[in-house]
């Protein structure tokens, strides 16, 4: 016999000794079958993504373009049938295909699409008539006209036929315990795009207005209805934000940025991160995140507000300003952060900007004014300092009183040097009425700055005993 086929009968296993038997890797396992539905799932998110962010470019660069042929109301018609199509498509995968996913995107990017349209309807009625005192220029591919009154009335009125039936669907699909009162805020606030104004400051003031009451109707409904805590719903209170947000985009991109104008946007984003920093079930690390970042934003709606006032206020008062305004921004930080670490960091750069604000107003432009304003802010620093136990607020708070002694003690002689009896005797008058008041409500005024530096001091004991 072949010695070959004997060595390889001699290789076959018995029952007992040898190699087992694998089973293929390629049969109907349920870990391979598993694994294969996680795959596709993957896919199929993936693919969902893509989509939606390709129709949300196609919206943004149609805003920008528009459509080549035809006025410009069939342009927007064109945007106006893109919404519908969208609601459509949700519709249809919904109640035909039986997919709820792919169709909650569909209607989203249809909610996403009533401020665009509300956008171009803006600019349609801005072309008509402007509350500013002479129009402002905008790019050619950003430019939508209209000839009169009637075509932008019937324009109006076909879009309000479409817009607002396609609004309570999509939230009623969204969120529809809520659905009618979602609605409802979210075409007010589509109606702020409408305003006929372009100016820095009307469009920042309406903004930073959008932006309050979007907070406000966030925070009620928020607390009524649970079913706003989950993705979906979460994601129809996001929507409310959108008109505010193309309202300042709108005037950032297109038109002159002033220190207002920036500082309405950094409102806007500080009063946002607050919101969500407060959510009872958002994440610690979310919310510590967001309040170091609101700290930066802080400083530069400061900044610049500090700087849109600067006319009204004069040179002199510019620093004083800042430091006035950083301080309220950042105690309202320090009030609700749960990191003591950051409540620290915050009431250091408190100190700082206190006293380079106050101690530069002084020396740059030595006054009466600004001497006294730097003596009183640095005692009231020395006092929050020694109530809060911060020797760092502390050592700023006496740098302050003194340098507002030093630079501006001969300015204070000056005065009262030069001021009538009269003028004298108000003073007095006003100080012995101070005094009165104190004493008689002082200790309620003391017990609840107390409180609230022991609320402080507790909160922080409670993180270092957590940490």
């Amino acid at each position: 016999m072949n010695t070959t086929v004997a060595d390889k009968f001699a290789d076959f296993p018995d029952d007992d000794v040898g190699p087992k038997f694998i089973k293929s890797r390629r049969s109907f396992s349920v870990d391979g079958i598993t694994q294969s539905i996680k795959n596709f799932a993957t896919l199929s998110e993936a693919l969902r993504m893509l989509g939606a962010a390709v129709l949300v470019t196609s919206m943004s660069v149609f805003l920008l373009q528009g459509w080549n042929e035809g006025n410009d109301i069939g342009r927007y018609l064109m945007l106006l049938s893109q919404t519908g199509l969208l609601a459509a498509a949700g519709f249809a995968m919904s109640h035909g295909l039986r997919e709820t996913r792919g169709a909650r995107i569909f209607f989203g990017l249809s909610l996403v699409s009533i401020p665009a349209n509300f956008t171009i309807l803006g600019a349609l009625v801005y072309s008509v008539f402007s509350w500013d005192i002479a129009p402002i220029d905008v790019p050619g591919y950003a430019l939508w006209q209209i000839d009169s009154f009637t075509g932008t009335g019937l324009t109006f009125a076909g879009a309000m036929l479409v817009l607002i039936p396609v609004a309570l669907f999509c939230f009623a699909i969204l969120a529809r315990q809520s659905a009618k009162t979602l609605s409802l805020h979210f075409l007010l606030l589509n109606s702020l795009l409408l305003l006929p104004i372009r100016g820095s400051m009307a469009a920042g003031s309406v903004a930073l207005a959008g932006v309050l009451y979007a907070l406000f109707v966030v925070g009620k409904l928020s607390a009524k209805d649970r079913s706003l805590k989950t993705g979906e719903g979460k994601f129809a209170l996001a929507t409310l934000f959108i008109p505010v947000g193309i309202i300042l985009f709108r005037s950032m991109y297109f038109y002159q940025v002033d220190s207002l104008m920036i500082a309405m946007v950094s409102m806007s984003a500080f009063l946002a991160a607050r919101q969500v920093s407060v959510f009872p079930e958002r994440s610690a690390r979310l919310a510590t995140l967001l309040e170091s970042l609101s700290v930066p934003i802080a400083m530069v709606a400061s900044l610049a507000l500090a700087d849109a006032l600067r006319p009204v206020l004069t040179n002199a008062l510019a620093g004083p300003a800042f430091a006035t305004i950083f301080t309220l921004l950042a105690l309202d930080i320090v009030r609700r952060t749960d990191s003591g670490a950051l409540a620290r960091i915050i009431t250091m750069t408190i100190s700082i900007a206190v006293a380079l604000g106050f101690t530069t107003s002084v020396f740059d432009f030595p006054s009466a004014l600004t001497a006294i304003l730097c003596i009183t802010a640095g005692a009231i620093l020395l006092l929050m300092g020694v109530s809060i136990s911060s020797r760092m607020a502390s050592l700023f708070g006496v740098l302050t009183v003194v340098a507002g002694i030093l630079f501006g003690f001969q300015e204070i002689l000056q005065l009262v040097l030069t001021s009538s009896w009269v003028e004298l005797a108000i003073f007095g008058a006003c100080a012995i009425a101070m005094g009165s008041i104190v004493d008689r409500h002082g200790v309620v005024i003391k017990l609840r700055l107390v409180k609230w530096f022991d609320a402080i001091s507790e909160q922080r004991a409670r993180i270092a005993l957590e940490d």
